[in-house]
């Protein structure tokens, strides 16, 4: 289905019959979606900016919890190989 436009809205036009609605109170009422289609828009644009901004900041912080977990390990397997010359020494 096409997204309708904040303008397809507006240039709509309605046929008119003798037992019809108010063509101001159409005009009201559309005016009013329209601005709140507007905004639905805008905040759906700023959200997706939000997410992409979101998943950059994630992949960054996981990147250096990477890095800090490989520090780690090197640090872990030097402890280990630390005890187990200790160990060696004890027997």
């Amino acid at each position: 289905m096409k997204r309708l436009t904040p303008m397809e809205i507006f240039n709509k036009d309605f046929k008119q019959s003798m037992r019809g609605y108010d063509v101001n109170e159409v005009n009201e009422f559309l005016d009013l979606v329209i601005r709140s289609y507007e905004d639905i828009l805008k905040e759906n644009e700023y959200l997706k900016e939000q997410l992409t901004t979101s998943k950059k900041q994630n992949t960054a912080r996981h990147k250096a919890v990477q890095a800090n977990m490989s520090e780690y390990d090197a640090i872990i397997n030097e402890i280990l190989t630390r005890l187990e010359r200790i160990e060696k020494v004890m027997r």
